[in-house]
């Protein structure tokens, strides 16, 4: 039998394999852990990058909805007029500021952009807003993160979109919102003070829906009945006249704050008084106020009633009327001005005893069941007139706060020599009003999309 005899060389020689081999593992190790804690950081970066970009898109869609919210634009607007107003107010309010360094809101006319707003550390956003539908418009936020440096370097993009909605009557776009025909005579000037927009027309009527004898419009002239027309020949209309418009729903009335407010009764059919102070008529007073009558704070009249003022009549407040009962007469239920009538807001009574009447901001008539006439010399009217119909006779030169609201077939006449300046208030519609307290544009939660 052969035997085989382990030296010490042999040893030696086994030993310096496993030394080799535990090297070669080693090495093996060394590489995949250097691999994979690089791919780790890798992927710490992008996720990183992803999580910075998605703030810096978060951060960028709060600004530029603070941003469309407060900008002043009425929350009355639809369609295209919404987004040529969110334009404009965004612009005034934008262009050139160190948030855009010194560059300009873009608008083509179907979509507004915001350039560039740079955060700093590679990180940014841009904006767009689109009219996604005539009551939707669609801000759609684009943000950006650079990250890594030389090969590595990248930038990551989010994107995230919401959908705003106005929230007040549409009706309060106009200057003039009427259920029935609008007919001015002679010597018309209707102007918006704010915006040309705000001396705007619309008429639901039938037949000749709008006329005018001479004289010039600022804004827009709308008629919604198909077959009707207008009288324009002798105006000048800076606008538009249109005879597609959409029809509208008058704003429905709730008086609720004013009755409560009316806290003294005046049933005499002869009062004699100088001075009234939050007044209510009960029903079948018809009473006639005498010359020189000075009215403050709230004059509630309840239906029916013919209620006549005199000459120089000054009022500070707010008129307010219930609807008349089923079957009553125009006739019996009718506010008469004869001579020289100025009307201011609430906003100029004392501070000290009307309270709570000066919250009541925006509306001078509130009377959608009642004719309001005033026959001569008509100034400063402090917020929306809402009247069954509306007549004015010659020497209309005032300033109103606010929109004519016109609920009746009548609609609205002024004969000769009427200028009116009309501001629509980019504040919230007054009490009673749809929109009461809402911000003129609302995000709809529910619409948030991330790209």
């Amino acid at each position: 039998m052969m035997t085989f005899k382990r030296t010490r060389h042999d040893a030696r020689g086994v030993a310096s394999i496993l030394a080799l081999l535990f090297l070669a593992i080693f090495a093996s190790l060394s590489v995949a852990f250097f691999t994979s804690s690089s791919m780790n950081l890798v992927q710490s970066s992008n996720v990183a990058a992803i999580a910075e970009a998605r703030l810096a898109a978060e951060s960028g869609l709060s600004f530029l909805i603070y941003e469309l919210s407060h900008c002043g634009v009425s929350g009355s607007l639809r369609g295209q007029a919404l987004l040529d107003s969110l334009a404009d107010r965004l612009s005034a309010d934008l262009d050139g500021t160190p948030n855009l360094g010194g560059r300009a809101v873009a608008y083509d006319g179907s979509a507004i952009t915001v350039p560039t707003i740079d955060f700093g550390d590679g990180k940014n956003f841009s904006g767009q807003v689109t009219l996604s539908s005539p009551d939707t418009v669609r801000l759609t936020v684009t943000a950006e993160c650079a990250a890594g440096a030389g090969a590595s370097a990248k930038i990551v993009q989010r994107q995230v979109a919401i959908d705003i909605h106005p929230t007040w009557e549409q009706a309060l776009a106009f200057g003039i919102c009427s259920k029935g025909p609008v007919e001015m005579g002679m010597n018309t000037e209707l102007s918006g003070v704010t915006q040309a927009s705000d001396g705007s027309i619309h008429s639901a009527a039938t037949g000749t829906a709008v006329s005018c004898g001479s004289g010039h419009i600022s804004g827009d002239v709308s008629v919604s009945d198909p077959g009707a027309s207008t009288d324009l020949a002798g105006t000048t209309v800076d606008g538009v006249v249109r005879y597609d418009a959409p029809p509208l729903t008058m704003p429905t009335i709730d008086r609720t704050l004013y009755k409560s407010l009316a806290t003294t009764v005046m049933s005499s059919p002869s009062p004699s008084a100088e001075t009234y102070t939050n007044i209510r008529i009960p029903g079948n007073t018809n009473p006639t106020f005498g010359n020189s009558v000075t009215i403050l704070g709230i004059l509630y009249v309840e239906a029916p009633n013919n209620v006549q003022f005199m000459n120089n009549v000054t009022f500070t407040g707010v008129i307010v009327a219930d609807d008349p009962p089923p079957g009553s007469p125009d006739s019996a239920n009718y506010i008469y001005f004869k001579n020289n009538m100025t009307f201011n807001g609430v906003e100029h009574l004392p501070r000290e005893d009307f309270s709570e009447v000066r919250k009541l901001q925006g509306v001078a008539i509130l009377c959608p069941g009642f004719t309001v006439e005033f026959k001569n010399n008509m100034t400063s009217v402090g917020g929306i007139m809402a009247v069954k119909v509306l007549i004015a006779k010659n020497n209309i030169d005032s300033t109103i706060m606010g929109n004519m609201l016109i609920y009746g077939d009548a609609g609205l006449t002024f004969k000769n020599n009427s200028d009116l300046d009309i501001q629509l208030s980019g504040s919230s519609p007054p009490p009673g009003f749809k929109g009461h307290g809402l911000q003129a544009l609302a995000p709809d939660p529910s619409t948030y999309a991330e790209q």
